[in-house]
C-alpha cells in the first residue's frame, strides 16, 4: 500500500469516527469530502478549499470546537502526508558544533520515510511524522545554523495510536534508530550504542503512549545538559501536536503561578533557566495566532543574548524572570490560546487548561494555525544557506 493510500485510509477512518460520534453515521456525509480531497492536487488556496469543504459542519459542536474544525485538521494532515518535497542540495549538518536545522529536518524525514515503509512491510499500518523539538527562531541565524553549539538535540516523532510500543522500545525504535545514527555518523557525529529508554508517558488508562531514547554525552550534567534524544509518541499523530502539548503544559504551570517569590525559593536555578528558555522557545509555535508586543520583542532579543552564557549568573537569571513576569508575556499568550480555542475574551470568564485546552486530541482550532506557521517556517529555514560556494 502506498503512502497516499495509507494517508487516505487514515483520513477516512478519522472522519467516520468523528461523524458517527455526532450522529452523522451515514457514509454519504463523508464521501463528497473524501472524493474531493483524493482527486485534488495540493491547491494554492488550501485553507479556503478546506473551509468550503467543511462549511456545512461549522455549527456542530465537537471536542471543544466544531466538527468543521476537526474535519479541516484531518484534511490538513492528509495533505501534509502526501505532498511532495522538492530535492535540494543541502549544506553540511554541522559547522563546528552548530547545527543546520533545515538539513537536520531533511535527515529526520529521510529516516522516518524509510522507517515507515519498513513498518508497513512488517504489517504495522502507520504513518510516521517527525520534526525538531523547540522553536528555532530563538537560536537560528540567517544561514540556517544554530547561534550556539548544540547541547540538546531532540527529535519528536508522532505516529498512529496502533503502533506497538513497550518499555524497552518497539518496532519504531528498531527501524528508526539505526538509520538515524547512520545519517548522523555520515555528517560526523558518531554515537556509541549506549542509548537509554527514558521518560515513559502513559494515558489515563495506563497505556504507554510516549517513550524517549536518549544518548547522554560524557559532558552531560543536570546543569549543563548535552544529549541526543528521539521522542516517540502514539498519543499524537503529528510532531506538531507533541510540540504544542509541551508548550501548553509549561504555559499552564507558569500561568497558574501566583507567588513568584515562592517559585524562586522552591525551584533550582537551573530549572528556572530552562523554564524561561522553554517558554520563549516553544511559544514560537503560536506565532500563527499571537503577535508579540514591542516590549516582548525587546525581551526576546535580550534573552537571546543572555542565553549565550550570562543567564547562568543568578542576578541575570532572576532579572530575566522578573522582566518576563512583569511584561505579562505569559498571561498574554495564555489568553490568546483561550480566545483561539474557546472563543472567550480576556477576563470574560476563567478557563481550565487541563479540562478545556490540553485535551486529546488537541483542539483543531489551535493545531491548524500551528501547523501552518511551522510548515512555512521550516520551509524558510530549509532555504537558508551559508554565503559562498558551499551555499
Amino acid at each position: 500500500m502506498s503512502r497516499f493510500d495509507r494517508a487516505l485510509e487514515m483520513l477516512q477512518a478519522s472522519l467516520r469516527v468523528m461523524f458517527h460520534s455526532v450522529g452523522l453515521p451515514r457514509f454519504e456525509e463523508i464521501e463528497p469530502i473524501i472524493q474531493t480531497v483524493a482527486s485534488s492536487d495540493l491547491p494554492a488556496d488550501l485553507w479556503a478549499q478546506m473551509g468550503l469543504l467543511c462549511a456545512g459542519y461549522s455549527k456542530i459542536k465537537f471536542q471543544g470546537g466544531t466538527l468543521a474544525d476537526s474535519a479541516a485538521w484531518e484534511i490538513t494532515k492528509f495533505w501534509s502526508r502526501i505532498r511532495s518535497r522538492p530535492a535540494r542540495t543541502w549544506p553540511a549538518l554541522f559547522e563546528g558544533r552548530r547545527v543546520h536545522i533545515g538539513k537536520w529536518l531533511h535527515l529526520c524525514r529521510q529516516a522516518a520515510e524509510e522507517t515507515e515503509d519498513c513498518l508497513n512491510a512488517r504489517g504495522i499500518r502507520t504513518i510516521v511524522d517527525v520534526g525538531p523539538w523547540g522553536g528555532f527562531n530563538f537560536v537560528v541565524t540567517s544561514d540556517g545554523y544554530t547561534r550556539m553549539p548544540f547541547a540538546r538535540l531532540t527529535l519528536a516523532a508522532g505516529s498512529a495510536p496502533t503502533t506497538p510500543l513497550h518499555e524497552q522500545g518497539g518496532p519504531f525504535f528498531e527501524e528508526f534508530m539505526p538509520r538515524y545514527c547512520r545519517l548522523l555518523a555520515a555528517e560526523g557525529l558518531v554515537i556509541p550504542d549506549e542509548w537509554q529508554y527514558r521518560n515513559p508517558r502513559r494515558d489515563a488508562a495506563g497505556r504507554l503512549v510516549e517513550l524517549s531514547r536518549t544518548y547522554y554525552f560524557p559532558t552531560h550534567t543536570y546543569d549543563r545538559r548535552a544529549f541526543v534524544k528521539v521522542r516517540f509518541s502514539r498519543e499524537f499523530e503529528t510532531y506538531e501536536e507533541v510540540l504544542l502539548r509541551d508548550l501548553l503544559e509549561g504555559l499552564a504551570r507558569l500561568y497558574h503561578t501566583t507567588d513568584w517569590d515562592a517559585y524562586k525559593a522552591d525551584t533550582p536555578d537551573v530549572d528556572v533557566r530552562f523554564d524561561i528558555q522553554d517558554f520563549i522557545s516553544l511559544s514560537h509555535v503560536l506565532e500563527g495566532v499571537y503577535n508579540r508586543t514591542a516590549k516582548e520583542e525587546a525581551l526576546l532579543r535580550e534573552f537571546k543574548e543572555a542565553f549565550r552564557g550570562a543567564i547562568r549568573q543568578r542576578p541575570v537569571l532572576y532579572g530575566c524572570l522578573d522582566r518576563l513576569v512583569a511584561s505579562k508575556w505569559i498571561e498574554n499568550v495564555s489568553w490568546t490560546v483561550a480566545q483561539t480555542v474557546l472563543g472567550i475574551k480576556r477576563y470574560e470568564r476563567s478557563f481550565s487548561f487541563s479540562r478545556e485546552i490540553i485535551t486529546t486530541p488537541l483542539p483543531a482550532r489551535l493545531m491548524i494555525p500551528v501547523y501552518r506557521h511551522l510548515t512555512a517556517y521550516h520551509e524558510m529555514i530549509g532555504s537558508w544557506r551559508p554565503p559562498g560556494p558551499a551555499g
